[in-house]
């Protein structure tokens, strides 16, 4: 019913879909937003104000999309992970972390995963920060992610945003016109950085590209030989054909990062059976996404998107530019 309401900018009913909702779910960040965001249209411009201030000191989605409507700063403190060099050390010295950490050396990635998680998992809070720093002192970026956020400490965000093949990215963001931010977001959310992720559904690398995917850019789009699908585990590799691919994608649905993201999770054929009958705010079709999946990995990617700016040293474009109105024309 919300939905229904959105599509059609009903915002009267917008706000009275709301109220309905249960207490608990009232208390997350996208029933504040679209409250907020009802409350402005419905010309309660004061109250709107509040919430939309309130929501936009959260480091999210919803709370960027928030000090966008107020055009205030975005929330982008950092703080390192709180640890002693003494903490260190004994987490350092334990011999099932020096286990995985050689197994990680030896590129024996299962193992070294195995040997980790095990070690860690009656790990306290501190132990977790310091297991999480020592991976990432070791380029061993997917454990630091996964590992701090059994912590709940998610303001640092050098640890949990790394900049893991920097100058690679750079590279091909260049040669396929493509922003380096918004392709460090795909990656950290496609693989966390994990150089040999295999998805349940057949997807490799840093990219989660299907090998089917790979060949067709390959050889349809770059005109060269299809690579084997041991060679998509090579980050270079990766990254190229999965730059590649974005780039089609941008061709294809007319340099609009809203549905090259969507598309390319669920596949640019669903997108398509997703644009609406008449143009619709960016926003308000992200949430009438169907596939829970999808609406999620949008999110995400946007969010961490403004986040990868700041890593990089620029100042953050704002998520109002890059949600451009979804129109049926692509």
């Amino acid at each position: 019913q919300l939905r229904a309401a959105l599509l059609h900018q009903d915002w009267i009913n917008v706000l009275q879909q709301l109220k309905k909702w249960p207490q608990k779910e009232q208390a997350s960040e996208r029933w504040q937003y679209w409250y907020a965001r009802a409350l402005m249209r419905n010309g309660q411009q004061n109250k709107a104000q509040t919430a939309f201030q309130r929501l936009a000191q959260q480091r999210s989605y919803y709370g960027f999309l928030a000090a966008d409507q107020i055009n205030s700063a975005y929330h982008l403190k950092h703080a390192p992970t709180p640890i002693t060099q003494a903490q260190l050390g004994e987490v350092k010295g334990m011999p099932g972390i020096q286990r995985a950490i050689e197994l990680h050396a030896l590129k024996r990635d299962t193992q070294a995963r195995r040997e980790w998680i095990y070690t860690t998992k009656k790990f306290n809070r501190e132990q977790l920060y310091a297991a999480s720093v020592i991976a990432e002192e070791i380029d061993w970026h997917d454990q630091a992610i996964f590992t701090i956020a059994k912590t709940g400490y998610w303001d640092d965000l050098e640890l949990r945003f790394p900049l893991r093949h920097h100058e690679w990215v750079a590279q091909q963001a260049n040669q396929y016109r493509l922003d380096s931010a918004w392709m460090f977001a795909v990656i950290r959310q496609e693989s966390a950085f994990m150089r040999d992720a295999r998805s349940h559904a057949g997807a490799i690398g840093l990219m989660q590209l299907m090998p089917a995917t790979a060949r067709h850019v390959a050889r349809d789009y770059l005109k060269r030989s299809a690579p084997r699908k041991q060679a998509l585990f090579k980050a270079e590799t990766n990254i190229e054909l999965g730059s590649a691919y974005l780039r089609q994608l941008m061709d294809r649905f007319d340099n609009n990062p809203v549905l090259v993201t969507a598309a390319y999770n669920a596949g640019p054929h669903r997108v398509n059976s997703w644009l609406p009958e008449k143009s619709v705010p960016a926003d308000i079709w992200v949430e009438m996404v169907p596939f829970k999946e999808t609406s999620t990995y949008l999110r995400r990617v946007l969010s961490y998107t403004v986040i990868y700016d700041k890593r990089l040293g620029r100042i953050p474009k704002r998520l109002a530019q890059r949600m451009r109105q979804i129109t049926t024309a692509h």
